[in-house]
């Protein structure tokens, strides 16, 4: 079945970047997968904003979008599996996290919060990604295990939000960010420490993927945040010895905060239960880490996990390992890229029309509209969920541009 793309637009003549020419949609269906673009104050018609300047208010808007689409994809906020909050400002979380509860009371999905530098408009202060999966089985749903309560924690103590640290959804397995928080929430361990909070969420991950029917081999793509580019240096090792052999695809950000002033590192992680009578998943291009060549640890280009195709953050960085294209122009670095991404999909039997949402990150809000001509000239036609951030860092200082890409590969 081919993927079902909705609400489909452009971005030229609209309220977010009316100059330039950028199609995408605002959800997308690819397999039992529902993607959904990142959703802020911005209507769903994409015609106005609401909410400037008060998050609170363009949280509960972004909120209203997402329920409006799940409806329309024929699905609900039940099969929401992970959101992933974006704020501009670490007090923002305050005002925008009591909407979020509100509205998803007792769908209890994972979460990964994050404060970056900035979204697609100095306006925007608030934008929500939205993972959803169709259940095979519709009265059964999702299995949600390890339920906590914000209320009386260690992170939000007086907010009332249940939700679980791990999701298995059909063969998805969503784990919650892990940081150095212990499971129960009630703790931290590794204050002024990044390498101890790395371990402790490494342990966590092993835990929560056990209580969930996994294992660290059936990781398919980790997202690392640290909050100082200086981290990756301690965290990574401790990454190395947990992950070694497994080969995920990885993609590295720094971003402005985590939860709280004292979390240097959170950890997102993917993961399918492997399917093929347990014969693992395709890992291909297998390679040290960027910008860390020396460390034992193998990450992959490319991971195929059955029909589902996750890919390493691409940049400037050629696949040939002849270094960075594109110094000091984003554009180019984003042609680099997205040309990386051809070749990747085109290398595991997919392809750029099974592409169903993409994530840019760039360190500069002035480089969006430099890059995003060159993505849209790749992606004529594909029309993706998209969403866009402004990060503190990427993986060296030299990188302007990332795109993070997830595919399905249609069952036909």
């Amino acid at each position: 079945m081919a993927h079902r793309r909705i609400r489909t637009g452009n971005t030229k003549g609209g309220y977010l970047m009316p100059k330039v020419d950028f199609g995408a949609s605002s959800m997308v269906i690819g397999g039992d997968q529902i993607f959904l673009g990142g959703s802020t104050g911005l209507t769903i018609d994409g015609k106005r904003f609401v909410g400037e300047g008060d998050p609170a208010a363009q949280a509960e808007a972004a909120i209203l979008n997402v329920k409006v689409l799940l409806e329309e994809a024929g699905s609900s906020i039940e099969d929401i599996c992970m959101i992933t909050p974006y704020t501009t400002e670490h007090a923002y979380r305050s005002e925008v996290y009591p909407v979020i509860a509100r509205h998803l009371k007792g769908v209890k999905p994972v979460s990964t919060g994050l404060v970056v530098k900035s979204l697609a408009e100095p306006y925007i202060d608030f934008e929500i990604d939205v993972w959803a999966v169709i259940p095979t089985d519709p009265k059964k749903g999702h299995d949600r295990f390890h339920l906590v309560n914000a209320k009386g924690g260690y992170l939000m103590p007086q907010l009332d939000f249940e939700n679980a640290k791990v999701v298995r959804a059909n063969n998805h397995v969503f784990l919650q960010g892990q940081t150095g928080l212990t499971l129960e929430g009630d703790g931290f361990v590794g204050d002024g420490n990044p390498a101890a909070q790395t371990e402790k969420a490494m342990e966590n991950v092993r835990e929560l993927l056990k209580g969930a029917g996994a294992k660290l081999e059936d990781i398919c793509k980790v997202t690392t945040y640290v909050t100082d580019a200086s981290f990756r240096k301690e965290v990574y090792p401790v990454l190395a010895k947990h992950l070694k052999g497994v080969a995920p695809v990885s993609t590295g950000i720094v971003v402005k905060a985590l939860a709280r002033p004292e979390l240097n590192f959170e950890i997102d992680v993917f993961a399918m239960t492997s399917p093929n009578n347990g014969t693992g998943h395709e890992r291909f291009r297998p390679s040290p880490p960027n910008y860390l060549p020396s460390l034992d640890y193998t990450l992959s280009k490319a991971v195929r996990a059955g029909n589902f195709v996750f890919l390493q953050g691409q940049t400037g960085l050629a696949l040939d390992g002849s270094g960075l294209i594109g110094r000091g122009d984003p554009a180019a670095q984003a042609e680099r890229a997205m040309q990386n991404v051809k070749e990747l999909l085109e290398e595991v039997g997919s392809g750029i029309q099974d592409i169903c949402k993409i994530t840019p990150y760039v360190t500069e809000q002035s480089y969006r509209a430099a890059v995003y001509p060159v993505i849209d000239h790749y992606l004529k036609g594909v029309n993706p969920t998209s969403t866009g951030i402004v990060a503190k860092a990427l993986a060296a200082p030299e990188l302007d541009f990332e795109i993070d890409v997830f595919a399905v590969i249609p069952e036909d």
